[in-house]
């Protein structure tokens, strides 16, 4: 960054030099040249001294304070390079091209100070639809680093729109604002250009393949999770299981039901009792006590474990449905005294309920 912004300044003062005091136009060249040849010091002493003998709210004062602007970038005493710039641009004295110049190379350092609303401010001043490309990217971090992705999100498509070859990081960026934007279906079209840009990486997969599930599409998500599989993608089950684990602790647990539940359809993750039981606890804890309900009776048939035997009936009684819950506690043996205690609070809870009614 400091290199290219030194080369923008480097005409500046030629172009106005039968237009400014000729001592302060030497003392610019001196610094010139003691700067092109490394002795910053000097550099900064001439200029210092051509400071002083300028007046306020000349063009002399705005030259010498540019100058001392991008001597500083050169030192990488960014704060510094920051005060001066603006200093030289409040003068208004330079030419219109010289301005617009400063103010970009301003904010660009702006940025990379972490002062983003100042440079968001100083950009939108000139006008976003007057700004070249590479400067539009520069506002869209900006506006991604203040949250204003409505904002960001024209101006990135306008930059992989012009070129279509920009790095992954431009769609990534796009599937990331419009996530937070809860725009998914917009989110997915980004992710679906990185995999066909990059089929082989099954971190674009993955994250294609939670969106659609983000989006309420589990069973698009688990067909791409299938062609991802199917292309030799290398996706294990601990990634897949990963992929669950992720929607229920972002507070989704029916997504991540039904994700799980594709994914065993699908054959992609086996039907074994770990995976039941996870599903099992998915729908209980996403309140669809229907599928919870199913879930829960499956494991118990197929495993006979009395645990999952009592959480039938407890789903039973919450649902209201005594005659049921007798059935099933009259299923199996409790295995403990505390499983004892517990057919017996749910007989007891029962049995009021019914007499209240």
């Amino acid at each position: 960054m400091r290199r290219l912004l030194l080369m923008l300044c480097l005409l500046a003062p030629l172009v106005q030099a039968q237009q400014i005091d000729p001592k302060v136009f030497m003392a610019l060249e001196s610094a010139r040249t003691a700067q092109q040849a490394g002795n910053l010091s000097a550099a900064q002493r001439a200029l210092d001294d051509a400071l002083k003998s300028t007046s306020a709210g000349s063009l002399e004062q705005a030259l010498v304070q540019q100058r001392l602007g991008y001597l500083a970038i050169e030192r990488e005493d960014y704060a510094a390079a920051v005060r001066w710039l603006q200093q030289g641009l409040a003068q208004a004295q330079l030419s219109a091209e010289a301005t617009q110049q400063d103010r970009r190379n301003l904010a660009q350092l702006l940025v990379q100070q972490a002062r983003y609303q100042e440079a968001v401010t100083l950009l939108e001043a000139e006008g976003v639809g007057n700004l070249p490309l590479a400067t539009r990217r520069l506002l869209v971090q900006a506006y991604r680093e203040l949250k204003q992705y409505r904002k960001a999100i024209p101006l990135a498509e306008q930059i992989v729109r012009a070129n279509p070859a920009a790095d992954d990081v431009w769609y990534q960026l796009l599937a990331g604002m419009n996530y937070e934007l809860q725009r998914y279906g917009d989110a997915i079209e980004w992710l679906q250009v990185l995999v066909r840009r990059a089929p082989q990486s099954s971190a674009n997969w993955r994250q294609l393949a939670s969106m659609q599930s983000m989006a309420g599409q589990q069973t698009e998500a688990a067909a791409t999770l299938r062609l991802a599989h199917e292309a030799g993608v290398g996706l294990r089950k601990s990634d897949l299981d990963n992929l669950v684990a992720l929607h229920a602790q972002a507070g989704a647990p029916w997504q991540a039901a039904r994700l799980l539940d594709a994914l065993i359809e699908q054959q992609l993750l086996p039907a074994d009792r770990e995976h039941q039981l996870r599903l099992a606890q998915l729908w209980q804890a996403s309140r669809d006590r229907e599928q919870a309900l199913q879930a829960w009776q499956q494991l118990a048939r197929q495993s006979g474990d009395t645990r999952y035997w009592l959480q039938v009936a407890f789903l039973q009684y919450q649902q209201n449905d005594w005659a049921a819950m007798q059935t099933t506690l009259g299923q199996f043996r409790p295995a403990n005294a505390e499983q004892r205690r517990q057919v017996q609070s749910l007989r007891n809870a029962a049995a009021a309920a019914q007499a209240g009614l």
